[in-house]
């Protein structure tokens, strides 16, 4: 049998000379301030890592359980806007069927540029603190998933990962006027119980983040995994509400502060387009309607936050978020990461609870998401199906929609 391993193209780091922003790149630093290092083209733990540096990682990749485009929105607030370094990726002519899923590649003139090559790549990144951990994010595979799961086994085992989180979120029918509701899974009851809005019993279709949770939980390594719930007329395109749930899950689950500040903010101008869209069609109005009472039937009126302890108060996931923003404006995360070397890291204050809706800014009805694209309402063919809060539906939690 082949080795597992040799899925994976290990990335030395970089250089300082070649890399001059060391505030984006891990590798351009000096070697004391990088916790995984490529020896022998293999990833090690170096040698001078105590406990306060164990790592952990968060996976999060897209796939046929990636409503709102999570995995995207996830990678590309992570690694805009803290400390990271590649570490390896896998390769990907192993593992990707191009004929099922076939690439885009730009056609100007007369000449073909901007190739866009499928992914799957594994960074270390650094929180708004300094602390470290493994980012592994990309495009779900087709191919070898025995091999894949087992070269992350691996590599949790080598780096000593002490928790594996993983994210992913479907389309379901809920409003987007009530909190994103989740479903909480691993082996981790403290990280999961009574966490879960909607917690089926059903025969589902599995993906990779489903069949590598099994492998880890039959190894006997801490996973635990947060699917989010995406309300199935907005799970076309992206939806920063989703984005900001499962930053305020995994940090809460990782002990990590993540950014959510501009993620929020594009929440806030998705929130006013899609209701000028609801308000302009009386149709998807009288479904978000139906969706609102059946949410409200069946909602679960309380989840336990892992950020207090059960005698004390839920905090409000907004105020906590808007907490974080203003602590990340007003303080240096080197000075913060020197302060935290001296003294046990403090909890994390990134909410868990799940957000509520954001209200629309003051801004023109002609407001567009960031980059431009306009948020779509697309109603589907559900209007006021079982709903993920309704304890007696069969509804399948991870079919594709």
């Amino acid at each position: 049998m082949k080795d597992p391993l040799d899925l994976l193209h290990v990335h030395p780091a970089a250089d300082a000379n070649d890399e001059p922003d060391s505030s984006v790149n891990l590798g351009s630093l000096a070697a004391p301030e990088s916790t995984v290092s490529a020896e022998g083209g293999a990833l090690v733990l170096r040698e001078d890592q105590g406990p306060a540096q164990s790592l952990s990682m968060l996976v999060s990749w897209a796939g046929h359980t990636d409503a709102g485009s999570l995995s995207e929105q996830l990678s590309e607030s992570l690694l805009s806007s803290l400390p990271h370094h590649l570490l390896a990726s896998f390769d990907v002519d192993e593992l990707f069927d191009y004929r099922s899923r076939r690439p885009q590649i730009t056609f100007t003139d007369n000449q073909f540029s901007d190739y866009k090559s499928p992914a799957l790549e594994l960074y270390e990144v650094r929180d708004a603190l300094g602390h470290p951990f493994l980012f592994l994010t990309g495009d779900e595979p087709d191919y070898q998933w025995e091999r894949v799961s087992t070269a992350v086994l691996q590599l949790v085992d080598r780096l000593d990962v002490k928790l594996v989180v993983l994210l992913d979120a479907l389309g379901l029918p809920t409003p987007h006027t009530r909190p994103i509701g989740v479903t909480a899974h691993g082996n981790r009851q403290d990280l999961i119980e009574g966490i879960s809005t909607w917690g089926p019993s059903a025969q589902i279709e599995a993906g990779l983040s489903q069949f590598l949770e099994l492998r880890m939980t039959e190894a006997e390594r801490d996973v635990v995994g947060y699917t989010l719930h995406v309300p199935h007329y907005l799970a076309g395109g992206k939806f920063p509400h989703v984005a900001v749930a499962a930053m305020e899950y995994a940090g809460a689950a990782l002990e990590l502060m993540l950014p959510t500040e501009e993620l929020r903010e594009a929440s806030r101008l998705v929130e006013h387009d899609i209701s000028r869209q609801v308000r302009q069609n009386s149709e998807i109005e009288g479904m978000v309607e139906r969706l609102e009472r059946n949410f409200d039937e069946y909602a679960t009126p309380q989840q336990r936050s892992l950020l207090v302890k059960d005698d004390d108060a839920v905090p409000d996931a907004e105020e906590l978020g808007a907490a974080v923003e203003a602590y990340l404006r007003h303080h240096d995360p080197a000075e913060d990461a020197a302060a935290a070397a001296e003294d046990e890291a403090p909890d994390s204050p990134a909410a868990l609870g799940a957000p509520e809706s954001l209200p629309a800014p003051d801004s023109p009805d002609e407001a567009e998401t960031p980059g431009g694209s306009e948020t779509r309402v697309d109603p589907g063919t559900h209007d006021s199906g079982a709903d993920p809060a309704d304890p007696e539906t069969d509804e399948d939690p991870h079919q594709d929609r």
